[in-house]
């Protein structure tokens, strides 16, 4: 039986081996050593001491473009890699520019020797910087903003929350910066009583998931009223990739001034009420905005009950229909809708129960309206009651 010797040189090292000529073997060993030589990506082999006595085609070329020595090139620091062990984010920088290239690299014993095998990882790391300057834009722009921001990812840990956030829920900053879960922020924030009301640590569990939930479809928008008489209004949306994004806003001055305001509305129809002329508000465009008591007695008619939009013409169809035939609805219907014709004016309608009715008209701020009745002596006419209106300058 012939023997087969082989010579592989690789720059100034050479290697010789002596075998059987088994014809399948040698071919299957050509087969993978030119599949190794000529591998896309970086592939090469160490002996004990660190020195690289083998490495493909692909290795080469990175050496080239980098400005490392055509020989003996060392483009890896891999002093971290366990052979067996799981791969290494390896960094190879330029010597020509301030150029780098990444590579995961993957350690595997040979005999004495060690074979590395790397995978280019440039998208991933350009991805990682990518997101990591966007975080970081993100957290800057929502810094200044006076709504505490919570953002959870996909595997619901805290990955970005602003200062306000610490400002409005008094949660240590260390706590949330080491990533907590959506379930432990929830619970510190019912330890400072931040939440609605205080209910058993079972049904607890059972509402933070319904808010997790209702958040994921974008639906959760609550208002959350503590002891002290603070107001939270907490809004939760779903974000790109199975993320959530909760919202804090302290709405106690808002609600404080609604509820003035509500307060204040509310004693101004108490004071109309008391008045005794029939009073009622248009907008410019005609929309009834509000009435008194005394209207409501007069026409029988009580427009804040509507379930549709109230508005002026609603109002001239039932006011002449409860009148006998007079001119002067078309030109209220003119004053009320004009932004030219501003002028007081006021005129003298008739009800066909024959009651008498003096018509005020009267311009108030903002384009609205002031229309107002009086009842005066009963009119003895047949028919038509003549129209009479005064301008008042």
């Amino acid at each position: 039986m012939s023997t087969i010797l082989t010579l592989d040189q690789w720059d100034d090292v050479a290697r010789i081996t002596i075998e059987k000529n088994n014809v399948p073997d040698a071919a299957r060993r050509t087969a993978v050593m030119q599949a190794m030589f000529q591998a896309p990506s970086p592939v090469w082999k160490e002996n004990m001491v660190g020195t690289v006595v083998w490495r493909n085609a692909a290795y080469k070329d990175l050496a080239e473009k980098m400005g490392f020595p055509a020989k003996g090139a060392q483009l890896f620091d891999v002093r971290d890699l366990t052979p067996g062990g799981t791969p290494v984010r390896l960094c190879v920088k330029s010597n020509k520019d301030d150029i780098s290239r990444w590579f995961d690299v993957t350690a595997v014993q040979i005999s004495e020797n060690v074979m590395y095998y790397a995978t280019a990882a440039d998208a991933v790391v350009s991805a990682i910087h990518a997101q990591r300057n966007f975080v970081q834009t993100f957290s800057k722009t929502f810094a200044q903003l006076s709504t505490g921001l919570a953002i959870f990812d996909q595997t619901r840990k805290l990955a970005i929350f602003n200062p306000a956030l610490t400002e409005l829920t008094q949660l240590n900053a260390d706590f949330l910066s080491n990533h907590c879960d959506i379930s432990d922020f929830f619970d510190q924030l019912r330890e400072h009583q931040l939440v609605p009301s205080p209910v058993s640590h079972v049904y607890w569990r059972d509402q933070i998931e319904s808010v997790i939930q209702l958040a994921m479809t974008g639906q959760y928008s609550q208002s959350w009223t503590f002891p002290s008489g603070v107001t939270y209004r907490v809004t939760g949306r779903p974000h790109p990739d199975g993320a959530l994004a909760f919202l804090f806003e302290d709405i106690t001055a808002e609600l404080t001034v609604t509820r003035r305001f509500r307060t204040e509305i509310d004693q101004c129809h108490s004071v109309l009420d008391t008045v005794k002329s029939a009073l009622v508000l248009f907008g410019p465009n005609g929309k009834l905005h509000l009435c008194n008591k005394a209207y409501r007695d007069l026409w029988k008619s009580d427009p804040d009950s509507s379930f549709a939009e109230y508005t002026l013409r609603d109002a001239l169809v039932h006011w002449e229909d409860d009148c006998l035939p007079n001119d002067v609805w078309q030109n209220l219907r003119e004053r009320v809708l004009s932004t030219i014709d501003r002028n007081s004016w006021h005129a003298t309608v008739t009800k066909k129960t024959l009651e008498g009715l003096r018509l005020s008209v009267s311009p108030v701020a903002g384009g609205m309206t002031l229309v107002a009745f009086d009842q005066i002596l009963p009119f003895h006419t047949s028919v038509r009651a003549p129209m009479e209106f005064h301008h008042e300058v």
